[in-house]
């Protein structure tokens, strides 16, 4: 039951970090054109402070996680809905998991794949490498 409540917790965290990013990149995109002309520092700056208010709102949201997580081990009613919540929020994390799992086999395949080629890669260059230079006797 807590680690149920727990994955929703989690995922309303994640969801609220991904609005919280993709509003910062469209409004960073927006500071970006109209400030073409500003150094790079500023930029960075700007960057640098976009991720203290996002470190901020995310420490926000999660004492208020905290607090309703209290709240619901108070509240029996609360307890259960939560517990439902969460179980629906398995059930379509699982069924969504379910219907893209050949795509996400696919995917780790490829990337196996590029691992293994760029891992040959490597070793094909320090062999070079080792020929190249000469030992000492």
């Amino acid at each position: 039951m807590s680690s149920r409540f727990v994955f929703a917790a989690g995922a309303l965290l994640l969801s609220f970090a991904a609005q919280s990013l993709s509003a910062q990149s469209s409004s960073n995109g927006a500071l970006r054109d109209t400030a073409a002309a500003k150094p790079r520092a500023s930029h960075a700056t700007s960057s640098d402070s976009a991720l203290v208010e996002l470190g901020r709102a995310i420490s926000v949201l999660a004492t208020t996680v905290q607090t309703v997580v209290d709240e619901t081990a108070k509240n029996p009613e609360v307890r259960a809905a939560a517990v439902q919540t969460a179980g629906k929020a398995v059930s379509l994390a699982q069924r969504t998991l379910e219907e893209n799992r050949g795509e996400l086999e696919r995917l780790l395949a490829e990337a196996s794949q590029k691992l293994a080629a760029v891992e040959a890669s490597e070793r094909a260059k320090a062999a070079e490498k080792s020929k190249v230079t000469p030992s000492k006797p």
